[in-house]
Formats: C-alpha cells, structure tokens, sequence
C-alpha cells in the first residue's frame, strides 16, 4: 500500500419495482439525473422502517398506488448505494407524479426490452428478476 486507506460511506435505499400480470413494469423519467433516465420509483428507508414497508411508502408517495406487500428480492451496488429490491405484483395501476422534483412522468415498460437505456441500479435490480 501507498498510503493510509480512504473512509468509504455507503449508503441504502430501496427500489420497487411493480409488475402486472402482463409482466410490464413501471418506470418513470428521473428528473434529477443527468440525461433523466428512466428508473423504478425508489426512495431511502427511514429510522426502524423495515426494507418492505420502506418500499410501499415511497411507491404510494411518489406514484400514489398503494400496495398491501412487497417482498424483497435482490440487492445492487453502485456508486456508494446499497439499494434492496422490493417486488410489488398489481392487477391494475394508474401512477401520479406526485413528486415533480423526482419524476416527470411514468409508463409500463417491457423490461426485457426497454426503450432507452435504464439507470443503472433499476437495470441491475431487473437483471435478478
């Protein structure tokens, strides 16, 4: 070594990712982003919140859908943040922008085949589904 090692931080998040039975997924433009990408709604967790009900909070806060359970299925590391996927499946779903400063809008996407290229963490969170 060279030199004494740097303090690293990482810090966790969680990203939902809401399917219908058609298997589409919901993204929307993240307004904050360089180059808005698309991306799954996703937020921090909040002090003794758990993984899931940090999950069905942000997707109501930012989407207005509400969920009665999510359930965890994978993590991604990027860039300093630890973000744990939330599975939420829906019959049936109309996403609001309700938070503007976040997203501009949202639409069901084939994740498969998406139309542009996606944020990297909502990309790696699909990539385990």
């Amino acid at each position: 070594m060279t030199g004494p090692l740097q303090p690293t931080s990482t810090r966790a998040g969680v990203g939902i990712v809401v399917r219908r039975p058609d298997g589409r997924i919901l993204v929307g433009r993240r307004v904050a982003e360089p180059g808005r990408p698309l991306a799954i709604p996703g937020g921090k967790l909040e002090g003794g919140e758990t993984i899931e009900a940090c999950g069905l909070r942000e997707l109501a806060e930012e989407t207005g859908i509400v969920a009665d359970e999510g359930r965890v299925f994978a993590a991604a590391l990027d860039h300093g943040w630890l973000v744990a996927g939330v599975l939420v499946e829906v019959a049936d779903a109309d996403p609001q922008v309700l938070e503007p400063d976040k997203f501009s809008d949202f639409a069901w996407i084939d994740p498969t085949d998406p139309p542009e290229p996606l944020f990297p963490l909502s990309a790696a969170l699909l990539g385990h589904l």
